[in-house]
């Protein structure tokens, strides 16, 4: 069906004014009191082609130019009508299918069949199909019939055994993400090689269908932290969409990427790649029309064919060809698949799906959740999928908040590293927030014209991917050598060859190494005793007074558990702790950027002190929690005194002032001759016999400690009858019991 002349959109206009002048045409409108002719074909014009979807327009008129085509070789005018022409262009584009071993041979007559069905409406004078509709005409039927066999027959027939394309046909396994990626960074098209691994990582992370990927905006780029994560901060690089597939209503729907366990596969590290070559070599003006507030650079395509198409959404084969080019030159043989865009979600699908990820995670990542929950609700904040992003970047579903060992990320990059490489960056971050802030508070200034909010956040991310291209810079070079091209950038070269940025490299490897030997540490043998001693206390609160007494039975459980804990601690003193965060250069207090480097510079491991998720229940278990651990809660109460200018969260500040009494307290009975055991069990007698909380021992010791305008009359929590001078005498109790079991040792 090869066409003699050229495809054009003129083309399909064309095609909805021709007339049907046969014996059974029907008389042509006319004009009415009411509207003429041409605004009545106009409506139906709009009603059936103009309120499409752009995607589904593009797949319609790529069927209408094979019926234009398929009319010029037969000789045949291009109304459509009788119907058996029509059947008889399906069956041709139906074998054309077939000898094309295409796999849905179905999907193309399907699409082929609405497209003329909507055509035939606004051609003028051709007559109302037999049936009620064109596609349930016999014979049309009868062509769609024979379309699902062949399909069906592609699918499962004995040419399509899944075996043979190991289960891969329409996706890439982790061994080829990570030869396309070599691909990508040796190919001789530098731009194409950062394009294509950027697709390919942030397609991959972020379920984009092709539509997204040639969409894409680094106007809709910003910075999400997640501060929770320990011992490493988590930074989720957002990406907002307004348009695609399933986005009929304009709504913005949501997605992002985290940095990746390994350097080789961080979609940052992409994107960093991307915006280093694109701003530096490239020369794509964003940063001028930012600072001129030209707005204009909202249109900008993140991945673009050249400079003069930047600001256009890309057509397909501006991103496939490049792609199909690399996947022909990768090590080991050139990679086939059935799918081009789309190769990448079905790709980040596999890949989560083996990762763990569950049925409704899924959804949620890939926007497929349905009704107000998932598209009103869920859409609106992409931490919704922020397990899916843990997962596609390396790191274990259900730990990654408390064991994100991002090593690479402790060492803080110096701020003129990333002026250099984004010159300018920084100071015009500042005029922008400054000046947004100005006209947010209706103060602004003359020559205040725009609020550019998108700015702001692609100013961040342009900084903290700065961060990113440093930090894996070591590793690059250390798989690539001189065959990553970035390392002639004169910002660049004048950089890497100073001891500085030596010892910056040594830092980076070795904390890497390190944090990565402290995510593989297997504890499994310590977690296997402590359920046989589980076992244990069970037979042996089954075996004694203890049964029918809830009480009796948790003090027994956290007493073993304060126990494991601190034997699971013993076991990992082997494994070298996070190296401390490496100041390579005074920090720049004038950057409003979150960043991870920037999180370390108070030196502490988590900015957490205590555990806050209600696991913490009993006198010996608040003992472990005080004095075991790679930084124990003692010592970083200690960095925390010594650190007048931290600020930590309500929560914690709280827990810190009332938390720390309890085991100063057991601290002081050890100065007194005690044991901690000792300490702990009398204080644990003096919880039971006053049946008193955890929190109640806690804030009977904070009072004790402090000058408090309570009096010894005064209960002391609004939830018991205990009085502090009753809770006074318990704990002098207590010394005196130390200092007669002292003095008895020592006659």
């Amino acid at each position: 069906m090869k066409r003699s002349r050229a495809k054009s959109r003129d083309d399909i206009m064309a095609l909805m004014h021709a007339t049907y002048k046969g014996e059974d045409a029907v008389p042509l409108q006319q004009d009415t009191e009411m509207m003429s002719a041409q605004d009545i074909w106009l409506r139906k014009y709009h009603e059936l082609w103009e309120k499409l979807e752009e995607n589904t327009k593009s797949s319609f008129c790529t069927a209408l130019w094979k019926w234009l085509a398929w009319c010029d070789n037969k000789a045949f005018d291009t109304v459509i009508h009788p119907i058996p022409k029509c059947v008889i262009f399906l069956e041709d584009l139906l074998q054309e299918m077939v000898d094309k071993k295409s796999k849905d041979p179905f999907g193309t007559i399907r699409v082929a069949r609405k497209a003329l069905s909507k055509i035939r409406e606004l051609q003028r004078g051709v007559p109302p199909p037999y049936g009620e509709q064109f596609s349930k005409e016999t014979l049309i039927r009868s062509a769609s019939s024979k379309a699902f066999a062949a399909t069906t027959e592609a699918r499962i027939g004995p040419n399509s055994d899944p075996l043979r394309d190991g289960f891969q046909a329409t996706s890439l396994d982790s061994d080829e993400v990570v030869r396309v990626l070599d691909a990508c960074i040796t190919h001789q098209d530098r731009f194409n090689g950062f394009k294509v691994a950027a697709m390919l990582l942030l397609g991959t992370s972020m379920g984009f269908r092709g539509d997204d990927l040639m969409d894409a905006k680094p106007s809709l780029l910003a910075l999400t932290p997640v501060v929770r994560c320990v011992p490493v901060p988590m930074q989720v690089i957002t990406c907002s969409l307004r348009t695609g597939k399933v986005n009929a209503y304009g709504w913005l729907r949501y997605s992002g990427f985290a940095r990746h366990k390994d350097p080789q596969l961080d979609a940052a590290g992409a994107l960093a790649d991307l915006l280093v070559f694109s701003l530096n070599v490239t020369g794509l003006d964003i940063l001028q029309k930012i600072e001129n507030q030209d707005n204009s650079w909202w249109s900008y395509r993140l991945l673009f064919k050249d400079l003069w198409h930047a600001d256009k959404k890309q057509d397909r084969n501006a991103l496939a060809k490049p792609l199909l080019s690399i996947l022909q030159e990768v090590e080991g043989g050139p990679i086939v698949k059935s799918k081009v865009l789309h190769l990448f979600r079905d790709s980040g699908v596999i890949l989560l799906a083996s990762g763990g990820a569950g049925l409704e995670l899924l959804q949620i990542w890939g926007h497929w959740a349905k009704g107000s929950l998932g598209q009103a609700y869920i859409e609106k904040n992409p931490l919704a999928a922020l397990q899916a992003f843990a997962i596609a970047s390396g790191w274990e579903q259900y730990s990654f908040m408390r064991r994100h060992f991002l090593g690479r990320a402790l060492v803080t990059v110096p701020p003129e590293w990333i002026d250099a490489i984004f010159p300018g960056v920084r100071r015009l971050l500042e005029t922008v927030q400054a000046r947004n802030a100005r006209m947010q508070s209706g103060k602004g200034q003359a020559n205040d014209l725009i609020s550019d909010r998108a700015a702001e956040g692609f100013l961040q991310t342009v900084l903290y991917s700065g961060i990113c291209f440093w930090q894996n810079l070591p590793f690059r070079t250390q798989r690539y050598g001189l065959a990553y091209v970035l390392h002639r950038l004169p910002a660049v070269a004048n950089i890497i060859v100073t001891p500085e940025y030596l010892h910056f490299t040594q830092q980076v490897l070795s904390s890497h190494d390190k944090a990565n030997r402290q995510a593989e540490m297997d504890v499994s043998p310590a977690m296997s005793d402590m359920l046989t001693e589980m076992q244990g206390c069970l037979k042996q609160l089954c075996g004694n007074s203890a049964v029918g007494k809830p009480e009796a039975v948790a003090q027994l459980i956290a007493e073993k558990m304060a126990t494991m804990n601190i034997r699971v601690q013993d076991s990992c003193d082997d494994v070298p702790a996070l190296p401390a965060p490496v100041q390579m250069a005074a920090a720049d207090a004038h950057v409003g950027l979150p960043s991870e480097g920037q999180a370390f510079t108070s030196g502490l491991i988590s900015p957490a002190l205590y555990d806050t998720s209600g696991s913490i229940s009993s006198i010996p278990l608040a003992w472990s929690e005080w004095s075991h651990g790679s930084t124990t809660i003692a010592e970083r109460v200690k960095q925390i005194k010594a650190d007048p200018t931290l600020v930590l969260g309500v929560r914690n500040s709280s827990l810190h002032k009332k938390n720390r009494h309890l085991p100063q307290l057991i601290e002081s009975m050890i100065q007194l001759g005690a044991t901690a055991a000792m300490a702990v069990n009398l204080l644990t007698q003096i919880a039971e016999s006053m049946s008193l909380t955890l929190d109640q021992m806690r804030e009977g010791a904070r009072l004790l400690a402090g000058n408090t305008a309570k009096q010894d009359q005064d209960t002391v929590t609004a939830e018991t009858t205990i009085t502090l001078g009753q809770y006074r005498q318990a704990v002098h109790w207590a010394c005196q019991q130390i200092r007669s079991t002292a003095l008895h040792q020592a006659m």
